[in-house]
């Protein structure tokens, strides 16, 4: 059985190796086209609150 910090460890091998691609969401998947989606959907989101002016948390607004 694998201990939680074991487990730890390989999960983040496996994202420095880029055998897993995550977002800034968590989402994971192995597939490159999915992280390349997952990570176009976050930036067209983020356009879109930007577009409205909404700020993320620790970004001073004017």
């Amino acid at each position: 059985m694998t201990d939680p910090e074991q487990f730890r460890r390989q999960q983040e091998s496996a994202l420095e190796s880029g055998q897993v691609f995550q977002d800034a969401e968590g989402r994971r998947t192995a597939d490159p086209a999915a992280g390349e989606a997952n990570a176009g959907s976050e930036a067209d989101r983020n356009a879109e609150h930007l577009a409205r002016g909404e700020v993320g948390p620790g970004v001073p607004e004017d």
